[in-house]
């Protein structure tokens, strides 16, 4: 059985480097390892692993939510590659709900089994007519994205990774941010149906319940089900909307009638605005000219991970 690790050294400021170390001083099989050196990389590296192969590959990624999202980018739908992970970001969202490694002792545990996976969705965004990007964990538009944007600008996660706080980066962003975002308003259509709402703060697209260091912001998605979760924060004042980021973290915002989610395979989203921001995974991708089509989709069975068997 063929193995690459692909390994960002620089996740989590650092922490990427260290379990990596940690990891190669235990491991006792036969591995490659590739290192990421710019953003895209893991895509690259994923997707050369993938050309022309007809034997299972496993590919172990070390790193955060970017590295996964590049590395799932480059093998999608190819039957042959199987994805595993060890955590080493700071948000980790990942983690907190699919199978992951913990230790060398469970690869290679792994490694001696049939190789049991299971095959997951992604969700697609196509921005206008030229541009499409998936997304494994969500995507989003608005107040979450206008977050990630400042927070990638900051040295503030850098100094609260330090400390073993990383995850805490989202949160403070949300409180900094609270008083300066511009709100919207935003059409959402799917199935000959229209919804509009006033004041909207966010849409955000979800695959899996987590997002944002914890925050269980779409309890009901299941990555494999065919469905994508929208979940549009709407018309609610500013310092409720603070209370309401609390909850999220314990998956109880949904008693909010301010917070509205809608489920299907497929939605039209139309923001009325100037310039909102947009992200997948975590990834900043720009901002969003005003009316803009959205078009979000599920591509069912998009890649493999692995079972927990070990």
């Amino acid at each position: 059985m063929q193995v690459l690790f692909i390994v960002n050294e620089a996740a989590g400021n650092g922490k990427g480097k260290r379990v990596w170390c940690h990891l190669q001083r235990y491991l006792t099989i036969d591995y490659q390892v590739a290192f990421t050196e710019y953003e895209g990389h893991g895509q690259e590296l994923a997707k050369k692993c993938a050309e022309d192969t007809r034997t299972k590959k496993l590919i172990v990624v070390v790193g955060g939510d970017g590295t996964i999202h590049e590395v799932v980018s480059g093998v999608l739908h190819n039957e042959f590659i199987i994805i595993g992970v060890v955590r080493a970001g700071s948000g980790n969202d990942f983690a907190r709900y699919f199978t992951t490694f913990k230790n060398v002792k469970q690869i290679e545990t792994y490694l001696q089994t049939e190789m049991a996976n299971k095959t997951m969705d992604v969700g697609t965004i196509h921005l206008g007519a030229l541009r499409h990007e998936i997304f494994v964990n969500n995507a989003g538009v608005g107040f979450d994205a206008f977050v990630t944007k400042h927070i990638n600008k900051s040295r503030l996660k850098f100094y609260l990774n330090k400390i073993g706080l990383g995850k805490l980066s989202y949160a403070v962003a949300v409180v900094r941010g609270l008083f300066s975002f511009e709100r919207f308003d935003v059409i959402i259509q799917a199935n000959e149906q229209e919804w509009q709402f006033q004041q909207a703060w966010f849409v955000a697209m979800s695959n899996h319940p987590y997002f944002g260091g914890g925050m269980k912001i779409s309890p009901s998605s299941k990555p494999n089900d065919g469905q994508i979760e929208i979940i549009i924060v709407h018309s609610i004042p500013r310092l409720k909307l603070l209370l309401v980021f609390v909850t999220v973290f314990f998956g109880k915002h949904t008693k909010f009638k301010e917070i509205s989610f809608l489920q299907g395979n497929q939605f039209d989203i139309f923001v009325h605005a100037n310039d909102v921001d947009c992200h997948t995974d975590g990834n900043y991708l720009g901002e969003i000219r005003q009316g803009t089509r959205i078009h979000c989709t599920v591509q069912r069975d998009a890649w493999q991970l692995i079972s927990k068997n070990y």
